[in-house]
């Protein structure tokens, strides 16, 4: 299929703001794919490229005005798209099935004539797997899929339909994640179409450069065997 027709969609963690140095090397990856990137956070382009913008020319900016910069950015969209503070009152409170029903839709509208790559981190890639089958998603991605919460029981909400998944799903896994680290390829009955892959990391996902450049390379074997499986 022509990579105009592929979309990257991003999914991120319920507690997204903690992911920002991630998103910023994932996001400078993937626009060197060429392919088209649509985020779940509506103002997920603008942000980017604003974080974008004090890397490159603020760097000596405190952590704590950054922060209060991205608060500020996200108002300033919110009062020009009054449903953006909606999406952000649902991401903090809403329950699990409603949030799986708000990602299908926003899936839908991508466009039943795409094909669609999913690129999501934790909880993005929970709630993902359980719709993608139905909306014929060519390919998940996860980083850091949360098998477990640590402070409560386990949850068969959480795993139990990934055992029947159909769709190819990538899981890049920390080996010491506590969510699920290494034991889950015991722990856990998985659907022959899901590869885990496991980098030296827990849950947040900070990585040394040389295992970012393994965990992009396999990112990007994975979305373009896809294509080669398809031309």
């Amino acid at each position: 299929m022509n990579r105009q027709n592929k979309i990257i969609f991003l999914i991120g963690r319920d507690n997204w703001q903690k992911d920002d140095s991630l998103n910023h090397v994932l996001i400078n990856y993937l626009k060197k794919t060429r392919y088209k990137i649509k985020w779940e956070d509506p103002a997920g382009s603008i942000l980017y490229k604003f974080r974008n913008f004090e890397n490159n020319h603020l760097k000596w900016l405190p952590d704590y005005i950054k922060n209060i910069n991205l608060r500020a950015i996200q108002t300033f969209y919110g009062i020009c798209h009054w449903n953006y503070f909606n999406y952000l009152s649902d991401r903090r409170n809403s329950s699990v099935e409603l949030r799986i029903k708000k990602l299908k839709k926003s899936i839908l509208h991508l466009g039943t004539g795409n094909e669609i790559v999913i690129l999501s981190r934790s909880a993005g890639g929970r709630f993902s797997s359980r719709i993608a089958d139905e909306l014929n998603i060519k390919h998940i991605i996860c980083l850091s899929y949360p098998f477990k919460h640590p402070d409560e029981d386990a949850e068969p909400d959480r795993y139990l339909h990934l055992m029947n998944l159909q769709t190819p799903m990538l899981i890049i896994q920390g080996e010491n994640d506590e969510y699920g680290g290494l034991e889950v390829k015991d722990n856990y009955i998985l659907s022959p179409n899901i590869e885990l892959f496991f980098v030296d990391t827990n849950h947040d996902f900070k990585i040394n450069n040389h295992d970012w450049e393994r965990v992009l390379s396999k990112i990007d074997e994975t979305i373009n065997d896809r294509d080669d499986n398809r031309s």
